[in-house]
């Protein structure tokens, strides 16, 4: 390697490290207003904070500009000839310095636009290389707007749909040169939205029931330890264990049934196992079980796998969405916990697609009759009825050739 390039490479972090100290909401209003950002709304020198305390004349160029600054400083590192690795360092040392500016004892911004034009860059790049984040795009934009429907919260919009992100390059673009650097960006941002979302409660649950027994809503994916037994060894395995399991539930219920003192100690007592409204009929748990058993039974691998992990996965995004933002009831369900259910859904679809080829169409159709069936008042647990129904619709399009 030659000297110049070697003082390049040097020179490159350096040189944007000290254009991401560049922070237009402090500079600006700090000549202009004569006042410090940092000591006005929530004392951080970013966008955000200059728009809510002096409004957009001064908001939108700072928005630009440290938008286009991390962007700029690696093209900028590119031109003077640094080696690929430290151009994109650069773009991090851009972000360092917007956070930690020297010149006011390292207390700056957050780093979130920088890091958001710098993602935005590599996210262009990746079209450029391939057409499949085009199809990411189109079908992201139907997940996007159902949860912003649902929660109007950028915090939860980011933590959904970043990750998904994340797993479309690593699925699609596995030897793209950048991908460290954009998974950084990536993971920062996102650590960055889970914080917040638990600092400012932004899932907020006040529903007394679900309080006591979150547990049952949290430990659902433990259930796909039997799919384990199911792949590694085989559908008799699969259904000896979960029928195992599924009987000591069922003898537990059945034991509260006829012994008075027990289901008052489970129901009233105890309220953290079993719901009041179980006092008289079988536990979500153990129908869980026994529509986990039947789907196993009843289908093929693939279109059961499909079934059980809408199951899983988006019963518990339905409850838990809806809890927090439901507003609209309908059948004594909400509309935002079923609009995420079926956000969920489309997740899932998206991932099982991406990851084993399964028809999209397939995915599609079992999600929609899963949606369906969890919304409307059928009059049987949901808890059976969806996967049951679900996989049913999938192996009659599997039988017809769709």
């Amino acid at each position: 390697m030659d000297p110049y390039t070697i003082f390049i490479n040097t020179l490159s972090p350096v040189i944007g490290y000290l254009i991401g100290s560049i922070l237009p909401a402090y500079i600006l209003v700090r000549t202009i207003k004569k006042i410090d950002i940092r000591e006005q709304g929530t004392g951080i020198a970013g966008t955000m904070n200059t728009f809510r305390t002096l409004g957009k004349a001064y908001a939108i160029p700072t928005a630009i500009f440290d938008t286009l600054k991390g962007v700029g400083v690696i093209f900028l590192a590119f031109f003077l000839g640094a080696d690929y690795f430290f151009a994109h360092l650069s773009g991090l040392a851009a972000i360092a310095g917007h956070i930690f500016p020297f010149y006011i004892r390292f207390k700056g911004g957050r780093g979130l636009a920088c890091a958001t034009g710098i993602l935005i860059m590599y996210m262009v790049n990746y079209l450029l290389v391939g057409l499949e984040m085009f199809f990411f795009f189109f079908y992201m934009a139907l997940i996007i707007a159902i949860f912003v429907y649902v929660s109007r919260t950028g915090k939860i919009l980011g933590a959904i749909i970043l990750p998904l992100v994340g797993y479309t390059v690593f699925v699609f673009y596995p030897d793209v040169e950048y991908n460290l650097f954009f998974w950084i960006i990536l993971a920062y941002i996102f650590s960055f939205c889970i914080y917040h979302i638990i600092k400012d409660k932004k899932l907020r649950i006040e529903d007394e029931t679900f309080k006591s027994h979150w547990w049952r809503v949290i430990i659902r994916p433990v259930a796909l330890l039997f799919l384990v037994f199911y792949i590694c060894y085989s559908k008799e395995m699969a259904l000896i264990v979960i029928g195992i399991v599924g009987l000591c539930f069922i003898a537990l219920d059945l034991v509260r049934f006829l012994h008075r003192q027990a289901n008052v100690l489970f129901t009233e007592r105890i309220k953290k196992i079993f719901r009041k409204e179980e006092k008289k009929k079988f536990s979500t748990m153990t129908i869980f079980l026994i529509g986990f058993f039947v789907t196993v039974l009843l289908f093929e691998m693939p279109i059961a796998i499909i079934a059980i992990i809408y199951l899983t996965f988006c019963d518990m995004f339905g409850k838990v969405f809806g809890l927090a933002f439901g507003k609209h009831k309908l059948f004594h369900k909400t509309v935002e916990g079923s609009l995420s259910f079926f956000g969920c859904v489309l997740i899932c679809a998206y991932i099982m697609f991406a990851s084993f080829n399964y028809p999209l169409i397939l995915l599609l159709w079992g999600g929609i009759t899963a949606t369906i069936t969890e919304f409307l008042p059928i009059g049987v647990d949901d808890n059976f009825t969806v996967p049951i129904l679900s996989g049913t619709i999938m192996t009659v399009i599997t039988l017809f050739g769709f």
